[in-house]
């Protein structure tokens, strides 16, 4: 990314994938507008669908502190999207949990979680849904690492730190789908 000069908007320079490239000239010949700014309005569009799936996750505190404990560090957009990457990492982890400590999950306990009932949430996660999951608890994680004051004293709470990151956060558990 170059600075911005003058007021200039930031330019962003990307290889596309031909079969990518490919898509995105047909929306841009269908749209009467050059690729570039075909490129902008689908980045502009993607993040709309994304926040607007986001909402749709509702948790607990406790529940997004569980996930970010487990996925909040591993967001790899590399990997191929798909729908139930975050419900098979927290899947796994209460599985090696439950083995490691005898049956009886660190999970459950740490966060006082019912682990079945934010399994059953995951597992309904589109593949939108699934990444945006991960890139807010990414996000939070980036936040925590930047929201002390000049003191050094951490004055947002973990539910407004997790809203400011997209997610929704439900402060009474029953109330969720």
């Amino acid at each position: 990314m170059t600075a911005s000069l003058g007021g200039r908007t930031p330019r962003v320079a990307v290889a596309l994938p031909s079969d990518t490239r490919a898509w995105v000239e047909r929306i841009a010949q269908w749209g009467s507008e050059p690729p570039a700014a075909t490129v902008s309005i689908l980045l502009g569009a993607m993040h709309v669908i994304l926040g607007g799936e986001l909402r749709r996750v509702p948790l607990t505190v406790a529940e997004a502190n569980a996930l970010a404990s487990i996925v909040g560090n591993d967001f790899q957009l590399g990997f191929t999207v798909g729908g139930l990457r975050t419900f098979a990492s927290v899947s796994e982890a209460f599985e090696l949990a439950h083995q490691t400590l005898g049956g009886i999950s660190s999970y459950a306990n740490r966060f006082s979680i019912d682990e079945d009932q934010l399994l059953t949430k995951l597992r309904r996660l589109g593949p939108a849904a699934d990444l945006a999951l991960r890139m807010a608890l990414a996000q939070y994680g980036d936040a925590e690492d930047t929201a002390e004051d000049a003191t050094n004293v951490n004055t947002t709470t973990p539910a407004m730190k997790y809203r400011t990151a997209g997610l929704t956060i439900i402060d009474n558990p029953q109330a969720a789908p």
